[in-house]
C-alpha cells in the first residue's frame, strides 16, 4: 500500500527529511480526528510560552479559505495585536490556537517546511509545533508525540476508508511518546434542555459529554467535519429549538469560533453556549522526560 511504501522509502533514508535549526515538536495521531490535538498542541504551547520560549505552531489550515499554497500568518503572537483572520479563512483549528494561545505564533500552509523557515527568520521561532504532523515526514522532528483515543483505540483495525487508521497501527514504533489525553468538560450550569449540534469528526464524544452532565438533549444535529455554518444554518437551528422549547443551543468550541461572526446578523432570543473541552496533561513531565541535556529550551 501507498503509505506503507512511503514509510518504507523514509525508514531506508531513500527519501529525507528537512532539519530545521528551531526545535520541532508534532503532535498527531494515526486515526481520524477525535484525539484532543488542538488542545495539547494549545497546552504545550502556553506551558513554553510561559518559559519564555518564542513557540510557532505550524498548520495545513485545512478547511479554511486562504490559499495554503502561501504561507499565512494567522497570529503574529505580538501582545495587543489581533488575529488577522476569522475561522472561515484561517480554518477552526489554526484560529482556536490562535485565540487560545495569544502568545504563540500560528502560520498555515501546504509547505510546512517552508512555513517553519519562514516562521525561525520572520518571528525568531525557537521552537515550532506541528498540529496534525505525524504523517508529514519531510521535515524532521525532534519530539514525536502521538495521541490517542482512550476509548475507541484504533477502532476496527482497519485502514481508510474501512475503518478510522490513517496507517497501520505499527508505524506507532516511529512516535517518542503515545498519549491517551484525560479529555474532560467545563460544567455547564443552570441549562437542561437543548439543541445540539457539531460538524466535528467524531460528534458522538461531543453528545456524550452532554448526557455525563445530566443534560437532556432534545435535538441533535450533525454537520460535516470542518463545516462552514451560513446565515440561514443559524437561523433553521434556533427556529428548531424554539418549537420545542429548548432553553439554549449548545455545540463545540472549534464551531463556535466560525459562528460567532454571524450570531448578530441572525439576532436570535435563543442563547449558544460552547462546551469547552479540556485536556489532564502533565506537559512538564513528558517535556523534561524526552528533553533532558537541553538546557536551552526548557
Amino acid at each position: 500500500m501507498a503509505v506503507s511504501f512511503r514509510n518504507f522509502l523514509y525508514d531506508r533514508g531513500l527519501l529525507k527529511n528537512t532539519k530545521l535549526s528551531a526545535f520541532v515538536i508534532s503532535i498527531g495521531n494515526i486515526t481520524t480526528g477525535g484525539t484532543g490535538k488542538t488542545p495539547v498542541t494549545c497546552e504545550i504551547a502556553n506551558y513554553l510560552n510561559k518559559q519564555g520560549k518564542k513557540v510557532a505552531v505550524i498548520s495545513r489550515g485545512y478547511g479554511g479559505k486562504l490559499n495554503n499554497k502561501k504561507t499565512n500568518i494567522i497570529s503574529s503572537g505580538r501582545s495587543g495585536e489581533k488575529i488577522y483572520y476569522n475561522a472561515e479563512l484561517a480554518g477552526d483549528e489554526p484560529y482556536w490556537i490562535a485565540k487560545n494561545s495569544p502568545g504563540t505564533v500560528v502560520i498555515t500552509g501546504k509547505d510546512r517546511i517552508k512555513s517553519g523557515k519562514f516562521a525561525i527568520n520572520e518571528f525568531n521561532a525557537e521552537v515550532l509545533i506541528l498540529d496534525d504532523g505525524f504523517q508529514h515526514r519531510k521535515l524532521h522532528r525532534d519530539l514525536d508525540i502521538v495521541l490517542v483515543d482512550s476509548e475507541k483505540l484504533y477502532g476496527n483495525g482497519f485502514l481508510l476508508p474501512a475503518g478510522p487508521l490513517r496507517e497501520p497501527v505499527s508505524e506507532l514504533r516511529r512516535a517518542t511518546r503515545i498519549i491517551k489525553p484525560e479529555k474532560y468538560c467545563e460544567k455547564i450550569n443552570g441549562i437542561n434542555r437543548v439543541l445540539a449540534f457539531t460538524g466535528i469528526a467524531q460528534p458522538d464524544s461531543f453528545f456524550k459529554f452532554l448526557e455525563e452532565q445530566s443534560i437532556e438533549i432534545i435535538i441533535k444535529k450533525v454537520f460535516p467535519d470542518h463545516y462552514l455554518y451560513t446565515e440561514e444554518d443559524i437561523k433553521t437551528l434556533c427556529d428548531e429549538a424554539q418549537k420545542v422549547d429548548a432553553e439554549a443551543l449548545i455545540t463545540t468550541e472549534k464551531d463556535i469560533v466560525k459562528i460567532e461572526p454571524i450570531l448578530d446578523k441572525v439576532g436570535s432570543q435563543i442563547p449558544i453556549h460552547a462546551l469547552k473541552l479540556k485536556v489532564n496533561l502533565d506537559v512538564e513531565n513528558i517535556l523534561q522526560t524526552f528533553l533532558q541535556g537541553r538546557q536551552n529550551l526548557l
